[in-house]
């Protein structure tokens, strides 16, 4: 419809430079062809660039991280397993129960200040300051790693 209306106006014009050129001035079937072919193209091309697909990478979770790292291991999908206060390494998220039991043989992972004084490593659990992270460490109240460890400044989430 556009290409019609496209060539009527490309006529017109034609019609008002020189009379004589509007009567040979016809295009012939497969030159219409061209135009619609390519005007379909450059719809093509538009719709293409105007809505990009979103590129699609597996996250790759290994590696060491920080617990104090926002998100953890770059990627939400992944989760840092800290081995020590300020180290850790990254892995998929495999689960409550997995999470649960590690922290249950850990002797310095903590979800209450119960649980480090039932495994004998301090009686204070201190929460990391990332909120991907459900558990804390256990602490000494009387020790100066505490103190330290309160001391870090809270990670902020990027928006």
């Amino acid at each position: 419809m556009a290409d019609a209306v496209i060539l009527h106006l490309l006529h017109q014009q034609l019609a008002k430079l020189s009379p004589s050129v509007v009567g040979s001035f016809e295009l012939p079937n497969q030159t219409m062809a061209y135009v619609k072919a390519c005007s379909f193209g450059l719809f093509l091309l538009a719709t293409y660039l105007m809505f990009p697909m979103k590129k699609i990478e597996a996250t790759d979770c290994s590696g060491a991280c920080s617990p104090f790292e926002m998100p953890p291991c770059g990627s939400s999908d992944c989760r840092c397993i800290p081995v020590g206060l300020f180290v850790g390494f990254c892995t998929y998220p495999s689960g409550l129960a997995s999470v649960a039991n590690m922290i249950e043989k850990h002797p310095n992972l903590c979800q209450s200040h119960d649980e480090c004084i039932k495994k004998g490593s301090g009686n204070f659990c201190a929460r990391y300051p990332n909120h991907y992270i459900d558990y804390g460490w256990c602490f000494d109240s009387d020790s100066e790693a505490l103190k330290g460890f309160l001391k870090m400044p809270t990670a902020s989430v990027a928006k």
